[in-house]
Formats: C-alpha cells, structure tokens, sequence
C-alpha cells in the first residue's frame, strides 16, 4: 500500500510538472514547421508512452508461443493518435493524415509478410485484428486527450485527468473498506458496486473543487477557463463512470491472456497500461464535454 500511495503521488507530481512545460513552451519549430499548443505533452506521448504500451499491449494479445510485434503495434497506436490530430489540424493534415492512415495498412501488411517468412499458415487473421484494436483501443482515445489540450488549457487537462483517476482511487478504498456485492466477478473479482459508488462520489468532488479553483484570479491569470461547479461535478461523473468500463475492458485483455498486470513498470501498480486504462477509454467523451473547437 505504502509503495501505491508513494507511486501515486509521483505520478501526479509528474502530471502537474507535464502540465506547466507544456504551458510554457507553447509552440515548437521543427523543420520550418509551428507545430502547439500541447507539442510537449505530444512528443511525450508518442515517443515514450506509446512505446511502452505498446509493449504492454503486445504481450496481452500475442498467444503464448508465438512472437510479439511490439513495433508494429505501436506503429498502430501512433497512426490512431496521429489520425485525431491530423484530422482537427493540430498536425498538418498533407501529410500526417495520409501517415496515419497507411500505418494499420502498413503494419498489418508487415505482419502478413513476417508470417510468410516464418512458414506459419495460421495466426494472420488475429496478428492483424490486434493491430487494429491498438489502433481504436489506444491510438484514439489518447489522439482525443492530446486534441483536449490544442482545445483548452494544459489545466483543465490536468483536471479532467485526476477527475478520472480519482474515480479509481475512491474505488479502491471504499471497496476495501465497505464492498460487499461484486459488480462482475468472473472479469474483475476486486471490484464492488460500493466501491463503484464510493469512486464516482471522490471523482464529482474533484471535479467540483477543480472548478471552484477554476474561478479564483490566480487561475484566470494563468489563462484557465472559469467552469462552473455544478457542471464540474456532473462531467466528472460522467469520466469516472466511463473510466471504470476503461478498466473492465482492459481486465477482458489480461483474463484472455492470463496475466494479472499489464507490466511491471510502476512498483506497486503494474504496468501503464494498468494506469493508462481507465483514461484512454475517457479520452473521447473528455473532449466532447469540455473542448473548445476552434
């Protein structure tokens, strides 16, 4: 519990460090290129996050005995990410959206001549629809967390991600002390509908709080959009519900391959794709409730 709580706090200090870069660097030149808002948070996200997940991931749908194509699959994830971004004109469109689109193509093109090669006539079919569901399943959703920044500030961003993860931590912590009825113990025997509840009511007070601060002057200097409580508290809801159907999902991935943790990446919590699950599942809904399209 104590390495949980420390890895816990890490990683929101880590978050808010993420979100003040990101805000003081804006914008970046790469190659003639103004690439920003969010660039920061971007490169991060496709350079070392996705890589890692895609590791994770590559072990969950890879069959015992047979090879992991961990490279193809991020190839996949960064097509999805790229694909939102392209799409909305955070990157530009010539070029990015026509990359995006042919990495599935091309790494499940990549897959079928690895299995040629390697004389196996079976496998094909699965290889290549987990190359597209890291597409969907990982790619997407966070392409939507990065398109949430280019949309609002790197704080409310902030906001609605620990809006989500706290609907994780009240889960946990209500469930142990008070879960009695499982809310679906064949896929995830730990979780409770006490739990459930207790998570929803931390994440509608972070959200409530997120939004009170939201409106003091200090916040506004800092250029954060002013939300009010009351829809706070119920677009925080809405994220903690849809991030625990995030967890579910992902628990449907580890049953089928027998595993317990995604990884071991962070002691104490498993692999990123164990913290990453509820959030990425979040993503779209995070940006319909809370963009500002330009």
């Amino acid at each position: 519990m104590r390495t949980r709580i420390i890895v816990g706090a890490l990683l929101i200090a880590a978050l808010i460090g993420l979100a003040a870069t990101d805000a003081w660097v804006p914008s970046v030149q790469i190659g003639g290129l103004t690439f920003g808002p969010g660039i920061v948070l971007t490169l991060v996200s496709l350079l070392l996050f996705t890589p890692l997940l895609a590791l994770e991931f590559s072990s969950m749908v890879t069959p015992r005995g047979e090879s992991r194509r961990p490279l193809l699959h991020w190839i996949s994830i960064a097509g999805g990410t790229m694909l939102v971004l392209a799409s909305s004109g955070a990157l530009p469109q010539s070029i990015a959206a026509a990359a995006a689109l042919t990495a599935p193509f091309a790494a499940a093109c990549i897959a079928g001549g690895l299995q040629v090669i390697s004389r196996h006539n079976d496998g094909f079919a699965r290889a290549s629809g987990s190359i597209l569901l890291g597409f969907a399943l990982i790619g997407v959703p966070l392409g939507f967390w990065l398109l949430l920044r280019r949309d609002t500030d790197p704080w409310t961003l902030a906001a609605a991600i620990l809006c989500v993860k706290s609907a994780d931590i009240g889960a946990y912590f209500t469930g142990v002390a008070v879960g009695r009825n499982k809310m679906c113990p064949w896929l995830s025997p730990g979780k409770t509908w006490e739990g459930f509840a207790g998570g929803v009511v931390l994440s509608a007070l972070v959200g409530t709080l997120a939004s009170v601060i939201s409106g003091r002057d200090a916040a506004v200097r800092l250029g954060v959009e002013a939300v009010d409580p009351l829809r706070g508290a119920w677009v925080a809801v809405l994220l903690g519900m849809i991030g625990t159907l995030g967890d579910l999902l992902e628990s449907l991935l580890k049953r089928g391959a027998g595993i317990k943790d995604s990884g071991r990446v962070l002691p104490g919590m498993g692999g990123l794709y164990d913290v990453f699950d509820s959030l990425l599942l979040a993503g779209p809904l995070a940006w319909w409730l809370l963009a500002r399209p330009s």
